[in-house]
């Protein structure tokens, strides 16, 4: 048997599949003894796996789809390389690869961008291809990847998910870029667009520096905590209400607080948002500024336990240490109430060990209508 005809079988518990590749097709022989795959991915055969046989499944599936991406991106940054594209007739690499793969032109650039930087960097290409950083992983480092930066980046990469990365890497450049350079990048970068949904409704996206991105969205929590939500509308319909109404009657009338933490790490907004310093002292001028006082363990100082209300201390310190409901299963991160933890009212002190977040339903379910504790 040639190379070319090399059978590999994969047996799976009782079901077997086969592959065949030979002179660069495949066929697939499916455990119905068929050629379509309707049987075994049928809802019924696949409601009847058991829970351990299911996570096998989705894991091994993942795992098929990671490497075949990773195919796929060689053979892009090759095809791209040799300007195939052109001969064949279209005006760039990711307009033909939109067109044969049915996906929207800007997938298509994601993949050519980062089907590139896998040729221009052999360290990312060894990552992806030994599976230790995912191609979602990669489209995040690709925008910022460069010879100086590669293997820092890369680290960030293997110490971070996903969902996490894009931070990472925007800390870790407020601390090893230069400021003016940052400003500038970010400048340049701002956006504003638009585009309609099969829907009919109309998704805008803004691209915004961190510090002007922290001004809006306070405004815009701000208007919606000033005005009547109707009944049953969620956070999300709250704040889209919220922006119309600040675009279209104006924002004066609104007064919001922009929060920046500088600490010794870094600075940053309430969310974790990284911020340069540079940017920072340049508000100081207009700003109002309030100190932490720590004791030898720099651990916070706490205010007199008989107040009710936590201060402004207290309150940044909760802030910081406390992101999201502290009810289990609550995952709300957004105007969150602060409440004490042995009732006030019952001689609980007003004490950071005394004190949590809860949001709106829970802290009144826990403490009663009047959201008081």
């Amino acid at each position: 048997m040639t190379t070319a005809e090399k059978t590999t079988d994969t047996t799976r518990t009782t079901d077997t599949t086969r592959t065949t590749r030979a002179t660069g097709t495949s066929r697939t022989t499916w455990a119905s003894g068929s050629d379509d795959p309707t049987a075994w991915w049928s809802t019924d055969r696949v409601a009847g796996l058991a829970a351990e046989r299911l996570e096998a499944e989705v894991v091994d599936l993942a795992g098929r789809l990671s490497a075949g991406t990773f195919e796929l991106l060689v053979l892009v940054g090759e095809l791209d390389a040799r300007g195939l594209w052109a001969r064949w007739g279209a005006l760039s690499c990711a307009a033909w690869l939109a067109d044969v793969c049915d996906v929207e032109v800007a997938t298509a650039r994601t993949q050519v961008r980062v089907a590139r930087a896998m040729r221009d960097h052999p360290a990312l290409h060894a990552a992806m291809a030994d599976g230790d950083v995912s191609y979602a992983k990669a489209r995040v480092l690709v925008p910022h990847l460069s010879t100086s930066n590669v293997d820092a980046l890369l680290a960030l990469a293997l110490a971070n998910p996903a969902g996490r990365l894009g931070a990472a890497i925007a800390a870790w450049s407020q601390r090893h870029e230069d400021p003016d350079d940052v400003a500038r990048r970010q400048h340049h970068e701002r956006c504003v667009s638009w585009r309609t949904g099969g829907d009919g409704m109309v998704t805008i996206t803004v691209r915004v520096p961190p510090a002007v991105a922290g001004a809006m969205c306070a405004v815009i929590d701000a208007e919606v905590t000033r005005a009547g939500a109707p009944a049953g509308a969620s956070l999300g319909q709250q704040r889209a209400d919220a922006l119309l109404h600040l675009l279209t009657h104006g924002g004066s009338q609104v007064d919001a607080e922009v929060v920046f933490h500088v600490r010794g790490d870094g600075t940053t907004l309430a969310d974790g948002t990284p911020v340069s310093d540079h940017v920072v002292a340049g508000l100081l001028p207009e700003a109002f500024v309030s100190l932490l006082l720590v004791d030898a363990q720099r651990q916070p100082i706490d205010a007199s336990p008989r107040r009710r209300t936590p201060t402004r201390r207290q309150r940044r310190v909760i802030d910081q240490t406390q992101h999201q409901c502290a009810h289990p299963g609550c995952s709300a991160r957004t105007f969150l109430q602060y409440d004490h933890i042995q009732p006030y009212a019952t001689g609980g002190p007003t004490v950071l060990a005394n004190l949590q977040r809860l949001c709106g339903p829970h802290n009144r379910a826990r403490n009663g209508p009047s959201v008081g504790d």
